[in-house]
């Protein structure tokens, strides 16, 4: 009787056959194989990151730039500007004082030239010369764009334009209306920029 003992009947498994020679090389192949798809894919991901991270860097590099540029731009706009306005701002103030020295050696001259009470031609001269020094001073202030701001009669008054100097009661006028001027005032181009207010009465 064998002493080899079936599996069914309990007896020692079989060993497994031993791979030939062509199984181990196909497993090795296959192995080396995909070993070799997982470099080259992780090959070609890197290289797709890395190309996705230049063009980012390119972007933002250029984005960067474009904005430095842009705000060197202002920057110079605001200097030529703020230097303009700068040296438009004494060119007037020293035009301003020139006329000004100019009216004062008028004045001291009409003021050294005043004429006796009881010399009524001379007298008549002297006040001609000072009627033509004040026209010379407004002209002078229209030049450098300086012109009468008058306030207007039954419009608000408002403390920004106006010098309030009094106030009364006028029949038919709501308070707080402009009611009279007493003095003009002077504004620089724009009635809004007023150098000097009105003097005014505020109805109540």
């Amino acid at each position: 009787m064998s002493d080899d003992l079936s599996p069914a009947m309990g007896g020692p498994l079989a060993a497994p056959a031993p791979r030939t020679p062509n199984e181990h090389q196909t497993f090795g192949s296959s192995t080396i194989y995909r070993l070799c798809e997982e470099i080259i894919s992780l090959r070609e991901r890197n290289n797709r990151q890395h190309q996705d991270f230049e063009r980012t860097v390119k972007a933002v590099r250029e984005e960067l730039k474009t904005s430095f540029n842009s705000f060197a731009a202002d920057t110079q706009r605001a200097y030529q500007q703020l230097r303009q306005e700068t040296h438009s701002e004494k060119r007037v103030s020293m035009a301003l004082m020139n006329e000004l020295l100019e009216v004062g050696q008028d004045l001291d001259h009409i003021v050294a030239a005043r004429p006796a009470l009881d010399d009524p031609e001379a007298l008549q001269r002297w006040v001609e010369a000072i009627e033509v020094e004040s026209r010379k001073v407004q002209a002078a202030l229209l030049r450098h764009g300086i012109h009468p701001y008058d306030a207007v009669v039954s419009t608000p008054y408002d403390p920004k334009l106006h010098e309030r100097v009094g106030s009364k009661r006028v029949e038919g006028m709501n308070p707080n209306l402009i009611a009279e001027q007493r003095e003009r005032g002077y504004a620089s181009q724009q009635p809004e920029f007023v150098l000097r207010r009105p003097k005014i009465i505020v109805s109540e």
